[in-house]
């Protein structure tokens, strides 16, 4: 090998490693905040060292809906594909675009908030709205439990219409629907995952409070659990060196 050779070989490394890796996800934590429908975590020990066990083991107990998760048809469609059913490939989304929504507490999104940024999102597999609510998580569950933005019917049908390339759709709150304005927005659910067959993810929960400028790549990986709708994630994000 030539002294060219090794020296591209070290810029390749050096390429390698300028890739930086970040959580997307919220721990699991009893003390997080849920919507008033989701029950509080409960951690309850099992087995444990510190009584004279041989390990530490605990039982979780937790609606499928807590915490950052996604929601998969099966959630509110009868016969929809549960998490379980959709492949790798699918919960991998090379295209993601970041949409800043920045509005107040309880405001439902309506189409006319999207026309904005729609030429944005045209060729994403994967859109994030981010409505700049993680200081309210980290603050104020309460408020952040049952007074976040939310997305109409609308808006829902808007997104469906104009962006065919989009598999997923993520946000830094609670729920796509609101608990102030179910009746506006809990069917945007149906029209978003509705459809035979149809292969479309909600992540709910997200954690978008830092600088995603340099994203090019997300990993949503839910827990696999074959019985269930949907399911808590961890979601990871690749950002490129800026």
């Amino acid at each position: 090998m030539s002294a060219a050779d090794v020296g591209d070989k070290r810029e390749d490394n050096v390429a390698a490693t300028t890739e930086q890796y970040i959580f997307l996800s919220y721990a699991i934590s009893v003390d997080a905040p849920n919507p008033p429908a989701i029950p509080a975590v409960e951690i309850t020990p099992l087995y444990s060292l510190a009584k004279g066990d041989k390990a530490n083991v605990s039982v979780l107990r937790l609606a499928n809906h807590t915490g950052t998760h996604v929601d998969a048809p099966a959630h509110v469609i009868s016969g929809g594909l549960k998490i379980s059913q959709f492949a790798p490939s699918e919960l991998l989304f090379e295209r993601p675009i970041v949409i800043d929504l920045r509005l107040s507490d309880g405001k439902i999104v309506q189409p006319a908030d999207l026309e904005l940024h729609i030429h944005r999102v045209k060729n994403a597999y994967l859109s994030l709205f981010r409505f700049g609510y993680g200081a309210v998580r980290r603050n104020q569950p309460a408020r952040y439990s049952g007074k976040c933005p939310c997305f109409a019917i609308a808006s829902a049908e808007f997104l469906r219409a104009n962006l065919p390339n989009l598999r997923a759709m993520g946000m830094d709150v609670p729920s796509l629907a609101c608990i102030e304005h179910l009746d506006e927005t809990m069917a945007a659910h149906n029209v978003l995952l509705d459809g035979a067959g149809r292969r479309f993810l909600i992540i709910e929960d997200m954690n978008l409070d830092r600088d995603l400028s340099g994203l090019s790549a997300i990993w949503t990986m839910p827990w696999l659990i074959a019985e269930i709708d949907s399911a808590p994630c961890t979601v990871v994000a690749q950002l490129r060196a800026q």
